[in-house]
């Protein structure tokens, strides 16, 4: 009996039961916390010289509220441009209400993407919320939140991941078509915002293949119909803007053959791969540079690795689905921003066009954290991985402070781009001299300048805004020296001929400044300015009478609003 007693008093205690969900919903909102608090510090970041002039105050869409009828930047986004509208509305050039609206659109995302994932585990709070937290606080998603012009892809994934949501209750709800008209809905919002989101048909897909109990290929096909009648309608709109911008005339100094062209595309994703792993050295822009006329070894090797991925992503779907699921999801993201063509004067390589795409890679990371931490259990691992993975999640939060204080302003930028070797063919130089002349900084500002067309002899606007500068500096021969080339390369630019007569005048050469001035209203009649320049010139030539004409109808025309 006794013996009994004793066994019975060493039976194992059963362990306390796993918290319910509802326990750790506080967790939904960690990520979420932690995007605000991250970005938060960026809202005194000043609007850079890098498009955001361009998307926001400087936009007709914006400025003028013609936001159905114009392109912008290459770009249809009346709906980002409402976005914009408001923060004008709200401060003007103020770029406080910019950063605040990219803010509060990325703590939404973190949100919804917690909630998706919620979905997708069968309510696994602490994979959904770490998944969240990737997307909320690694440094590859500060260019998209905090770069102002940037503002359309955080807003677009907004859009996008409802429709996902809303996809997920008609695929759960059978016959609930108010739920798929509602993510079709929330699609055209999104496209709307900006065309990349015209990947979500194969999205969709993913999300068919992730939950495994879709219905037929035929039916889905039908479903997935809609989408791709949109996707297609704003692809071709995009074709066409870009055309419009004249974006697709390239001025690369090494141009990319199409066997070459095979070894970027292959190439990116294992860069863009790396950089989310180990997010070091980001920047607003990455070319793709040869040595002595040839890319490095890796880009040769890239097509094998991505083939090897793909490969064992799907020769281990079953035992690894989530290693499927995570490729799926990022190729199926990203695939219309991988590098297909040039695109003027870049080529599509940058931080902001991984923004969704990092999901999926989110998932791998995660899934992959708790296999190995079931191995650790077993003794076959020694460090637990989700130690490692806790420190690499902090890591990631420092980065991204760090990485939005680089954003601070345009020579920052800029700089920091330089500095690891990007130059945009030149374009990099031309931009932070831009934004030196803007500081006053003449010396520094002539030095990029000669250094972008040092590295780039056909980038003509750089003589531009170089005349311009050494007008402003009284160093009139040399101003019309840079004036006169550039004159020559753009004779259909009215602008180009109006500004060197301003330096025609500071000469004293009034006969030529009154030619170049003629020539500016014969360009463009409109051109206010040049009426009060001309009626300035004319009297200095003894012709008074055509002086006051020309100051009348300056200031007839100011009266009227004109420019």
């Amino acid at each position: 009996m006794a013996k009994r007693q004793i066994q019975a008093q060493r039976k194992p205690v059963a362990k306390p039961a796993k918290k319910s969900m509802s326990d750790q919903r506080w967790l939904v909102w960690v990520p979420v916390v932690v995007a605000v608090l991250l970005y938060l510090t960026g809202l005194k970041n000043e609007m850079l010289g890098v498009d955001d002039h361009t998307a926001t105050v400087d936009n007709p869409a914006v400025r003028d509220g013609k936001l159905l009828t114009h392109f912008n930047l290459g770009m249809y986004a009346p709906l980002t441009w409402m976005g914009y509208a408001l923060a004008h509305a709200l401060g003007g050039n103020n770029p406080v209400w910019y950063h605040l609206l990219s803010l509060l659109v990325h703590a939404v995302n973190t949100w919804l993407v917690c909630q998706l994932f919620l979905r997708l585990t069968g309510g696994r709070m602490l994979v959904a919320a770490a998944v969240a937290f990737i997307f909320a606080a690694h440094p590859i998603q500060v260019e998209s939140v905090a770069w102002i012009a940037g503002f359309s892809t955080p807003l677009y994934a907004l859009f996008y991941l409802l429709a996902c949501h809303r996809f997920l209750d008609f695929r759960e709800r059978a016959g609930e078509w108010k739920a798929y008209g509602l993510a079709l809905l929330f699609f055209v919002l999104a496209s709307l915002a900006k065309s990349a989101a015209v990947t979500l048909p194969l999205t969709l897909a993913v999300l068919d293949v992730w939950r495994g109990n879709a219905p037929t290929w035929r039916r889905r096909l039908l479903e997935y119909a809609p989408f791709g009648v949109v996707a297609l309608g704003f692809g071709l709109l995009t074709i066409y803007s870009r055309e419009q911008a004249m974006l697709h005339t390239p001025v690369l100094t090494d141009p990319i053959s199409g066997w070459e062209r095979l070894l970027v595309l292959c190439y990116t994703p294992l860069f863009y791969w790396w950089k989310m792993l180990l997010p070091l050295q980001l920047n607003i822009y990455y070319s793709f540079d040869k040595v002595d006329g040839q890319f490095p070894w890796t880009y040769y090797a890239a097509p094998f690795a991505v083939a090897a991925v793909l490969w064992v992503a799907w020769r281990y779907r079953r035992q690894a689905s989530w290693a499927w699921q995570g490729v799926l999801w990022y190729f199926a993201a990203i695939v219309v921003m991988l590098p297909w063509k040039s695109l003027g004067s870049f080529e599509m390589r940058a931080d902001h066009y991984n923004y969704l795409a990092l999901i999926g890679f989110a998932w791998v990371v995660v899934k992959g954290w708790s296999a190995l931490q079931q191995r650790s259990d077993t003794g076959k691992i020694g460090i637990p991985p989700l130690l490692l993975g806790g420190v690499w999640m902090f890591a990631l939060a420092a980065l991204s402070l760090v990485q939005i204080r680089t954003w601070k302003d345009t020579i920052t930028v800029i700089t920091h781009a330089i500095d690891n070797g990007y130059t945009q063919n030149g374009l990099l130089y031309a931009g932070r001299a831009k934004a030196w002349g803007s500081r006053g900084k003449l010396q520094e500002a002539l030095a990029d300048f000669d250094k972008a067309l040092e590295i780039n002899p056909q980038l003509t606007e750089v003589y531009k805004y170089r005349g311009a500068l050494l007008g402003f500096a009284q160093r009139f021969e040399e101003s019309l020296r840079d004036l006169n080339i550039y004159v020559e390369k753009h004779p259909d630019e009215a602008e180009a001929w109006y500004n060197r007569a301003l330096t025609l005048v500071n000469l004293n050469r009034f006969e030529e400044a009154l030619h170049d001035l003629n020539r500016t209203l014969e360009l463009d009649p409109d051109f206010t300015r040049a009426y009060r320049a001309r009626g300035n010139v004319r009297q200095q030539l003894g012709d008074p009478a055509g002086g006051a004409a020309d100051l009348a109808e300056y200031e007839r025309r100011m009266g009227l609003g004109g420019e």
